[in-house]
């Protein structure tokens, strides 16, 4: 079957010309930054950040037929050593039980100065 973009009013669709996330072969390809629906990052720090980002990659999955559940893979981009563990507090909230494989990076920027972690999930939803 052909890939199709997967969108939800439920995250923030940003003007730039790129699905929120896609689904191909079974697999659903979600990123996501802290933004809500209106594009403000989460208010606070690292943790609200992180919990803004999962709602987002949810909500897509959600969109496509799945649930967090469904994630096998994710990267996570963290902008300061100093949110590692804030960071790690919420992921494993959210990924309590069988958390997907799991890469991270250090990075010096994301886009914005605002944002302090990116979240690239991937869900195997079956074949589609």
């Amino acid at each position: 079957m052909p890939k199709r973009a997967v969108a939800t009013d439920r995250v923030f669709k940003p003007k730039l010309p790129f699905a929120q996330a896609t689904l191909a072969g079974g697999f659903v390809f979600a990123c996501s930054t802290g933004r809500d629906r209106e594009g403000r990052f989460a208010v606070g720090d690292v943790r609200a950040q992180t919990r803004q980002t999962i709602e987002n990659i949810r909500a897509l999955i959600e969109e496509a037929g799945g649930t967090l559940k469904d994630v096998v893979k994710c990267t996570v981009y963290v902008t300061d050593r100093a949110n590692w563990e804030p960071m790690n507090e919420v992921y494993f909230e959210m990924f309590a039980e069988d958390p997907p494989h799991r890469v991270s990076c250090i990075v010096s920027g994301l886009g914005s100065p605002d944002c302090l972690v990116e979240i690239d999930a991937t869900a195997y939803l079956g074949t589609d």
